[in-house]
């Protein structure tokens, strides 16, 4: 849950000088890299196996994401691609092989997109008991509009010729710049015996403050 929606639902009181948004002292990355690894397949090693890729890699700010959860919560929507487009794209890939079960897709980012993301809050507001002022809720909105979060809808099509049927994979992530300050992101993939398949997303490369 975002803090916009901690101080929604909580009753503390928010600490301005502990929370304030100080930019990053550090230059901040030119390039966002997504990696997508096939690791297991029945039929990954046979001639016809294949796969390809479709995604998006958007960014949007908490504030947006907070609304966006708010009116699911009320009126129960499914969830619309959030934030605005920075690159779209399809890969495809014959299978068999191994260098060709591994797709890394380095997207530039543009010096508007790099600003936003230099104005990122260095650490997040400090909730503490007590009442919240309309001071707090500023602060805390202005921090919401200036934190970003990277947004990544990808649908992966894998051909499997052992299977000889294609299995459908959503490997849609959001990842939060507070924690990914490298703009690097990993997702791997696996196609069980049956069909099923399992996925797993890079860890933060920054630990959040507690």
């Amino acid at each position: 849950m975002t803090l916009a929606a901690s101080l929604f639902l909580a009753t503390g009181n928010v600490s301005g000088e502990q929370g304030a948004a100080v930019p990053i002292s550090q230059d901040v990355p030119k390039t966002a890299t997504v990696e997508i690894v096939l690791l297991v397949a029945p039929g990954i090693n046979e001639e016809e196996s294949r796969w390809e890729i479709t995604y998006e890699l958007r960014i949007a700010n908490q504030l947006t994401l907070w609304e966006a959860w708010k009116q699911r919560q009320l009126n129960g929507q499914s969830e619309q691609r959030l934030g605005e487009l920075i690159k779209q794209g399809s890969v495809k890939k014959m299978l068999r092989t191994p260098e060709n079960r591994r797709v890394i897709l380095q997207i530039p980012l543009s010096s508007e997109i790099r600003e936003r993301l230099r104005a990122q809050p260095r650490e997040p507001l400090k909730i503490t008991p007590g009442k919240i002022t309309s001071e707090d809720i500023k602060l805390s909105r202005e921090q919401e509009i200036k934190s970003q979060n990277f947004l990544f809808y990808s649908v992966v099509s894998v051909y499997d010729a052992k299977l000889k049927k294609n299995v459908l994979i959503s490997a849609s992530r959001t990842w939060d710049f507070e924690e990914y300050r490298q703009a690097k992101f990993k997702i791997t993939l696996e196609i069980n015996e049956d069909g099923s398949y399992t996925t797993k997303s890079s860890l933060p490369t920054k630990t959040r403050s507690n």
